[in-house]
């Protein structure tokens, strides 16, 4: 089917240019560190913080109303007016929010950043600017996706990426400026990058126009999803403030760096399919058996983010100990039961397609609360008592609330018959293959063996769960080129009979 066809493809893309944007983080990672004093990251992080709720607030869910809206008309006119219609919204947006920051960045720098920071005002300013820059970029690189230019997308992304890192060597290496190197040099490589993607955009669309009806509809859609993804960063980083109250800093710093790699890894699994999946719910929903593929989609989630995941969760045993000194040798384990969370997480990306499909993204706020609720109570409660273990397995029950919430809001619009049984055995499976090798292997094997032990289950799983749909996309595509075979070979007796039994084998097979 073509829609999973592209949904793999693009998927595959996508992950080249994660892969590659996770490993330059890695290697630049001693450059900061030597060039970047403690301080310095604490200036950088709470921009960052600032930059991210900034950017929420102002175009949050934007970017999926407008691909949602998208899908409604296929004629050019609509898309014109439909892709003006969002970048003028989000720059006359993005004016009215950051102009009195602008205005106010001394006072801001003195709240977030401490009285003491002399370039606090310009820090703040260079941030501003780079959000500004930024939020138009993420309207044409959702323009790239759309149209399934993921090559193109890539390839521009690419082209930022090295550009950042060259500058930020330069900036901080070579003219040794500090926070304000890194500020400079994410905004000069994020305005080339959405100057670039501004002149594909401006190329390829017809004349603007702007339509207040459009724009009022994609807010309506929109505003639930940015209260959503406000919801869900607290249920992401509420966890690292009742540590810091509750228990001593050095648990803290485990916990800390565990989260962050499971996060890592966990971007680098779901982002690539989720900068496609958004686009290809609306071509799966126009097939005839839009709501089976759905839930044979489900399935495949299932199993392919679970192999992934489950590779990671073994794998960091042998692997995390060469990195990083004993003092941080808890965090292996409490990376398994993240992990763990942040794929109870993902399972709402398959929950809420009907919510996106038939506009009722407010179906999606529910779920947001009740996580919140869970995490905060849950953390409070718990985290004196049994520390960082507490925050990890909170966070599970955070995003199992959080997940089956959603699913149950939005069965009230549309039931999917998601192939539950094949994917409950399948998870079950995995984590009783994780705690098999974990507690009845590992301890008896040395580092090479576990390596080559997590790679062999990984391996074996995967051929599990998706050799069969393998094999039947394999032929399904041999029935369609003895289908087209068909009509061309025809005599004036007929169809060729040796072609028509071929046919029926080819449809028989594929249908088992």
């Amino acid at each position: 089917m073509k829609p999973l066809r592209d949904l793999l493809k693009h998927s595959s893309i996508y992950a080249i240019g994660q892969i590659l944007t996770r490993l330059a983080s890695v290697l630049l990672l001693p450059l900061y560190t030597h060039c970047l004093t403690p301080a310095d990251y604490g200036v950088t992080a709470i921009l960052d913080l600032t930059a991210a709720i900034l950017s929420l607030m102002i175009g949050g869910g934007m970017v999926m109303a407008i691909t949602r809206f998208h899908f409604d008309n296929d004629s050019d006119e609509h898309h014109d007016r439909l892709w003006w219609t969002g970048l003028t919204y989000l720059f006359a947006v993005s004016c009215f929010i950051l102009a009195p920051m602008w205005l106010g960045r001394q006072w801001l720098s003195d709240v977030t950043l401490g009285d003491n920071l002399p370039n606090g005002a310009w820090f703040y300013t260079l941030t501003m600017a780079t959000i500004l820059v930024q939020v138009i970029g993420q309207i044409v690189d959702a323009y790239l996706r759309v149209l399934k230019w993921s090559g193109t997308f890539v390839l521009i992304s690419l082209g930022r990426l090295f550009l950042n890192v060259g500058l930020n060597v330069w900036l901080l290496v070579g003219q040794k400026m500090g926070v304000e190197g890194l500020l400079l040099g994410n905004l000069a490589a994020s305005t080339l990058h959405t100057a670039v993607l501004m002149a594909v955009f401006m190329k390829t669309r017809g004349r603007y126009h702007f339509d207040w009806t459009l724009a009022q509809g994609m807010l309506r859609f929109s505003a639930p999803i940015v209260v959503t993804a406000l919801l869900a960063m607290l249920m992401h980083e509420a966890d690292r403030y009742f540590l810091r109250i509750f228990v001593n800093m050095d648990e803290v710093g485990v916990y800390s760096l565990a989260h962050k790699i499971g996060f890592a890894v966990n971007t680098l699994c779901l982002l690539p399919f989720s900068s496609v999946w958004y686009v290809a719910i609306y071509d799966i929903e126009r097939m005839p058996d839009a709501n089976k593929v759905f839930g044979r989609v489900f399935r495949l989630f299932v199993g392919g983010v679970g192999v992934m995941l489950l590779g990671a969760s073994l794998t960091v045993h042998p692997i995390l100990p060469l990195l990083t000194p004993d003092a941080y040798g808890n965090a292996i384990d409490l990376i398994s039961v993240i992990l763990l969370g942040f794929f109870m997480f993902g399972l709402q990306m398959q929950f809420e397609v009907p919510a996106l499909l038939h506009k009722k993204t407010g179906l999606m706020v529910p779920g947001s609360v009740v996580g919140v609720i869970i995490n905060v109570a849950g953390n409070f409660w718990l985290i004196p008592k049994y520390g960082s273990w507490a925050a990890a397995w909170v966070g599970v029950v955070t995003y199992v609330g959080f997940s089956f919430t959603t699913l149950l809001m939005c069965r009230r619009v549309r039931k999917i018959p998601y192939e539950w049984t094949a994917s409950v055995v399948i998870f079950v499976g995995m984590c009783l293959t994780y705690v098999g090798l974990r507690y009845g292997v590992f301890p008896h094997v040395g580092r090479w063996a576990q390596l080559g032990l997590s790679v062999l289950v990984c391996g074996v799983w995967a051929v599990a769960v998706l050799a069969r749909d393998g094999l039947q996309w394999w032929a399904s595509r041999k029935v369609k080129k003895l289908t087209d075979a068909v009509t061309p070979a025809t005599n004036s007796n007929g169809p060729d009979p040796a072609i028509e039994a071929e046919l029926e084998t080819e449809l028989l097979a594929a249908g088992s």
